[in-house]
């Protein structure tokens, strides 16, 4: 049974799957400003070999500001698995108020995939988030 097992796989011309995802985040360009009370909208775009089927992304600050702003990892389970896939997330930045008030300054969108051999990549793209002016 053992030398079957053998002999398939060793018939099989792909070439073996040994990196992650690739991850895209076409809207946004690096250090792209937005403003709290805005929305930050994300679309996300993976392609793999032999398929997405899940991602997750946070937000938090490159410098680990005091009074930071951060999303939790957020984990999205595909239901499936895509050699392709565009998805759309959006975060809405808090407004200013008396009770909270966040650092502005230089923040990172986190998105990491994984494809079905396990194989995880992990993507950055730096952002700003700042106060509007009043």
């Amino acid at each position: 049974m053992f030398l079957a097992i053998v002999s398939l796989v060793s018939c099989n011309d792909e070439e073996p799957d040994t990196v992650g995802p690739t991850i895209e985040i076409t809207n946004i360009p690096d250090n792209k400003e937005y403003k709290f009370g805005e929305s930050l909208v994300m679309n996300f775009k993976f392609t793999d070999q032999t398929g997405v089927y899940e991602y997750a992304y946070e937000v938090y600050s490159k410098d680990n500001l005091p009074k930071e702003f951060s999303v939790a990892q957020r984990l999205i389970d595909l239901q499936g698995y895509f050699t392709e896939i565009n998805q759309i997330q959006t975060i809405l930045l808090p407004e200013k108020s008396a009770a909270e008030t966040y650092q502005e300054g230089d923040y990172i969108i986190k998105v990491q995939a994984s494809d079905i051999n396990q194989r995880v990549t992990t993507y950055y793209k730096p952002i700003k988030i700042v106060y509007p002016t009043e």
